[in-house]
């Protein structure tokens, strides 16, 4: 758990932080910023940092060993099936609570910002028509082509 989910956490953080740069450092996708994405920003920065410690904290790098599968994993499995064991997760370290009430915090506000994105597939842009480019002074299409319809299929 340490190694791969070691290196899975730093993958994570680079991902992370150029999304960050990015939405910082390009004046087009930081015009679009809201509030909620910067909410998103600090919540997905937390459940991670606070995974990555209570991965170490479970091997034993961080304070003593803890066997997660004891505890937080029947606690999950008692989530999933509504009949939720409150005690089983008061007996893990504190590093496992607080990654478990970042990421249910993360899970009630993922509607309301751009994760609600990770839903959903474009799969109606594989069978759109082709754009059909015009010009802005109103003239028709750019180019020397004849004007074409913009949504009509293309006929071969």
């Amino acid at each position: 758990a340490v190694t791969m989910g070691g290196a899975a956490g730093i993958a994570t953080l680079v991902g992370i932080t150029l999304l960050i740069y990015r939405r910082r450092t390009t004046a087009m996708v930081f015009a679009q910023t809201t509030k909620n994405d910067k909410a998103m920003y600090v919540f997905l920065v937390a459940t991670l940092l606070a995974g990555s410690a209570a991965t170490l904290s479970s091997a034993g790098v961080i304070g003593e060993e803890h066997n997660y599968r004891e505890t937080v994993g029947p606690w999950v499995r008692s989530i999933l099936t509504l009949s939720p064991n409150g005690e089983l997760m008061m007996a893990s370290p504190v590093a496992f609570r607080v990654h478990a009430v970042i990421g249910m915090t993360l899970f009630i506000i993922w509607p309301f910002t751009r994760l609600v994105h990770s839903l959903s597939a474009p799969v109606g842009y594989l069978f759109r028509p082709s754009i059909v480019y015009r010009t802005r002074d109103g003239r028709g299409v750019a180019g020397n082509r004849k004007a074409r319809p913009g949504w009509e299929r293309i006929k071969y």
